[in-house]
């Protein structure tokens, strides 16, 4: 599942524009698996991106229903996204993960709130099970500074990644950690004719996502993105991920609103 988020995160190259956008996850073994809805709204001085991927059908029940969603909230300053908070919540049949990530880019700090829900079985004195639910919250100051989230870093690859300067490092808040680093190219000549071939359709720039697996003895799988002609994500082509075999998403609904 976090492969499929990572290609739901691609969204990047936006203008002055609202827009919402829906992508169809299928995977070789199981077909169709999911979906993720994009919404983003800003007026030019700041701006919400929100991120919601489902999971349908063998997926669903594979993943106990698991609905994950994403929201970053921000300032828009020199054309660059720069969030304020970032939002990340897990839901499944029985639990729910809320993490907040407040950005204090002055002091170069983050803090990290946690608040977890979760049903449990107890066993009651008449010897009848029940399920209660539980509640806790943390609150830390994270240990690393990162001045981007993983929505806004997509929505600043236009300016960190292109013709000029056709490779990155991608750190974010959700992202990358001290175990999986994330490479981001941009992919010109013989190396973006041959990412053509792996996607259904002519894309105007393509990227290669580069994700350093947590444990080192798998296989690292990377990650082609397709934008069309209009800045936005077309299409990500994952090949050959462990046993279930290819993860593409695409882009079947696509409504721009200028602001």
């Amino acid at each position: 599942m976090k492969y499929i988020i990572l290609t739901f995160l691609f969204v990047s190259s936006i203008f002055a524009q609202d827009f919402s956008t829906r992508y169809d996850v299928h995977v070789s073994l199981f077909d169709h698996v999911g979906y993720a809805d994009v919404t983003l709204k800003e007026d030019g001085k700041n701006y919400e991106i929100k991120l919601v991927a489902y999971t349908i059908g063998v997926a669903a029940t594979l993943l106990s229903n698991r609905v994950e969603t994403f929201i970053s909230k921000g300032k828009i300053i020199n054309g660059r996204y720069v969030p304020d908070t970032f939002v990340k919540i897990k839901e499944t049949t029985k639990k729910t993960k809320h993490l907040t990530y407040y950005f204090d880019h002055e002091k170069k700090e983050i803090k990290l709130v946690e608040e977890t829900t979760k049903l449990v079985t107890r066993l009651r004195p008449n010897l009848t099970f029940k399920e209660v639910q539980e509640t806790s919250k943390e609150e830390k100051i994270e240990d690393q500074y990162m001045d981007n989230d993983s929505l806004s870093v997509y929505l600043n690859t236009k300016i960190n990644c292109n013709a000029k300067q056709k490779t990155y490092n991608l750190i974010a808040v959700g992202a990358h950690n001290d175990k999986n680093n994330v490479l981001v190219s941009y992919l010109e000549g013989k190396d973006k004719n041959s990412a053509i071939t792996k996607l259904s359709a002519n894309a105007e720039n393509i990227y290669n996502l580069h994700v350093q697996p947590f444990d080192k003895r798998d296989r690292i799988v990377d990650v082609l993105v397709a934008f069309d002609n209009d800045g936005y994500m077309k299409e990500a082509f994952m090949g050959d991920v462990f046993w279930v075999g290819k993860i593409t998403a695409k882009r079947v609904y696509h409504k721009l609103t200028s602001n």
